[in-house]
């Protein structure tokens, strides 16, 4: 799993764009799609934008980033920096990634304080949490979590957004999907729903039918309450520039619904804090500095 969040991303770059959106996706003048052509919400059809949307007028964050060996923290602040953006950075912990005891975790956390940046962590597996003791994982700014690895029935792990996912019935996915994103969303101590509504690619174009009214309004029913105890008062709901999700119709029955966003380029290059898709979702359904998420940075312990 451990080339599954990176090394496939920048391979599948060209392949993947061309077989689910070959419109929609390069139409947006994005040039590192990564996940994004999995996403259902490209409209094929729909015609090319002649300019970029404005970015909004309250203070922007791309609480997505993840530092590489073609971005480091000091490129991304300089991209931040031009671009008018702060950042949030994110780790995967789990087996295969280089967050795994709380010694490993307290030196990210510590490598990164001394930054202008936001701290977070983005776990993969669900019962990550298991692994690390309060004390340290409190020093986190932020927890980003999506359910794109999806578990197998008879186990093992579906990784969603690989461009080679197959889904034979497309019903029997959602259901289990949904009840994969319940968990998430219930058991997990998270600040941030990142992907939410993502299809992979055999199924994407039926986004909307897929995503019902009752679905939708699930997720949305377990943001907006989550658990007692939970980490977050409400879980955020990420608007996704990658993969274009969610859609407007869910961003806009989430914003009724009091919940906040986020914004994030899931970016592991010079694309970090650069937007189309999120300041475009931002004009069309409305929101204001009100209906943002910000992540409070903590001190070092």
């Amino acid at each position: 799993m451990s080339h599954s969040r990176r090394a496939f991303l920048e391979a599948s770059i060209v392949s993947t764009a061309a077989i689910a959106a070959p419109i929609g996706l390069l139409s947006t003048g994005l040039s590192h799609p990564s996940r994004a052509s999995k996403s259902g919400n490209f409209d094929p059809l729909s015609p090319k934008p002649t300019e970029a949307p404005p970015k909004p007028a309250f203070p922007v964050h791309d609480y997505h980033v993840h530092l590489s060996n073609t971005l480091t923290i000091d490129q991304a602040l300089e991209l931040g920096k031009e671009r008018g953006v702060e950042l949030g950075i994110l780790e995967h912990p789990g087996p295969g990634f280089p967050i795994n005891t709380d010694a490993d975790l307290q030196r990210y956390i510590d490598g990164l304080r001394p930054y202008p940046v936001r701290i977070g962590l983005q776990p993969v597996y669900p019962g990550w949490s298991k692994a690390f003791s309060t004390p340290v994982r409190d020093q986190l700014d932020y927890i980003l979590m999506d359910a794109l690895t999806l578990p197998k029935p008879g186990g093992g792990w579906l990784a969603i957004w690989q461009i080679d996912t197959m889904v034979d019935d497309g019903e029997e996915f959602m259901t289990r999907y949904l009840q994969f994103i319940e968990q998430v969303l219930t058991t997990e101590p998270i600040d941030i729903f990142g992907w939410p509504t993502f299809l992979p690619v055999p199924i994407a174009r039926d986004y909307k039918r897929l995503w019902t009214r009752e679905r939708v309004d699930r997720i949305i029913q377990l943001c907006a309450n989550p658990p007692k105890g939970s980490r977050a008062g409400k879980i955020a709901i990420e608007i996704n520039e990658v993969a274009h999700v969610p859609d407007e119709d869910f961003i806009r029955a989430a914003k009724r619904a009091g919940l906040k966003f986020t914004f994030g380029t899931d970016s592991r290059n010079d694309h970090a804090a650069h937007f189309y898709y999120c300041y475009q979702m931002a004009q069309r359904c409305g929101l204001t500095e009100a209906d943002m998420f910000v992540v409070k940075g903590k001190a070092k312990s």
